[in-house]
Parts: structure tokens; sequence; C-alpha cells
């Protein structure tokens, strides 16, 4: 398999590993609920499977890649936005999180059952992930005039997990639409905190 573009001119690896996972990307749009395969990627990319193994190494590896872009992305997108009030900063950055799960729902499982098996980097991106995104939760309720004690500390992380289970069942049985999806997650925290 030539290393170069559709354009003819060769790729450096740094290139063809973001050609690659670029690729990974659009198959995940045009079919969120579809696995993500080496198979499927490689096609979509117009290199062969061994070229892709080549520029990442192994399978894990190259999950490893996609899910820490996908990371990368969600931590961007949810990053509060200071020029909206408190509590839409909060609702804003709740429904960007939603979002990005839903338009990869494949890589949002894998990220979460290959942590809870204890693969260490996933574990590790994923405890990074969400001591970001928990950090940000902590500073928006803050924000929101309530204090941050030990026992609303604490709601915090619990609604995280609470938000983290609710997506997975969604994905596997979405007996609700996506916008009554992001609602319930929103409005569940303030149930939360109404009990601290």
């Amino acid at each position: 398999m030539s290393q170069t573009s559709s354009s003819g001119a060769r790729l450096r690896p740094d290139e063809r590993r973001a050609q690659i996972l670029a690729a990974a990307r659009r198959v995940l749009l045009a079919d969120p609920h579809r696995e993500l395969t080496v198979e499927l990627v490689a096609a979509e990319a117009g290199v062969s499977p061994a070229l892709l193994f080549h520029y990442f190494g192994s399978k894990k590896k190259f999950q490893y890649a996609v899910i820490e872009e996908a990371a990368a992305e969600v931590m961007l997108r949810t990053a509060p936005d200071p020029s909206l009030p408190p509590d839409e900063q909060l609702r804003a950055g709740i429904r960007a999180f939603v979002r990005a799960v839903l338009e990869a729902p494949q890589l949002y499982r894998a990220t979460l059952l290959m942590s809870a098996a204890g693969d260490p980097e996933i574990r590790a991106l994923h405890s990074d992930l969400r001591r970001v995104f928990s950090q940000w939760v902590i500073s928006a309720v803050a924000e929101r005039g309530i204090e941050i004690t030990p026992v609303v500390e604490l709601a915090c992380h619990g609604w995280q997990g609470y938000v983290e289970q609710t997506l997975l069942v969604w994905i596997d049985n979405p007996t609700v639409s996506p916008e009554a999806l992001e609602h319930l997650c929103a409005r569940s925290l303030d149930a939360i905190l109404s009990t601290t």
C-alpha cells in the first residue's frame, strides 16, 4: 500500500496518524452505534490494516489514540463559557458532554469498560477526564453561590457516576429522546444538590 495521499504527496508519520484518526472520527459519526474496527477505519482512510498497525503498533494502542483524541475534544467542548451566566454555563457544559457521548456511544462504552477492566492507560485517561469535568462542575456550582462543603463536593462526584451509568443504559436502550436525556442529566444535579 502506498504511503502517499490522494494528491500524491508523501505523508509524514504524524500526518498519516492524523489522517487515520480523522478516518476513525468519520466512521464514528457515520454510524455511532457501530463497533469501531481496524478494518473499517483502514478502509475509510484508504490504507491497509497492516499500515494502520505500523503507525499505531497494536489494536490496543490504536484504540487508546482514538479515545485520547475524543477525550481531549470532550474537555474542550465542555469547558465553561465565562460569557454565560453561571446557571447557563453549567447547563451548556452538561449538554455538550451528553452530545459528545451520543456522537460516539460505542467509544464511550469502550472507554468505561476498559477502565473498569483495569487497563492502566485507559483508567488513567478516564480518571483525568473525570477529574477535569468534576473540577469544572464544582467550580460552576460555586459560581451559583453554593458553598462547596465536603458533602457538596462528594455529591458532585457521585452525580458524575450517575450520569455515566445513565448514559450507558441509554446507549443500550434509548427509550427517551436525546433532548430528554440531556434534560435528565442536567436536572439530576439540581436534585442531588437539593439533598445536601
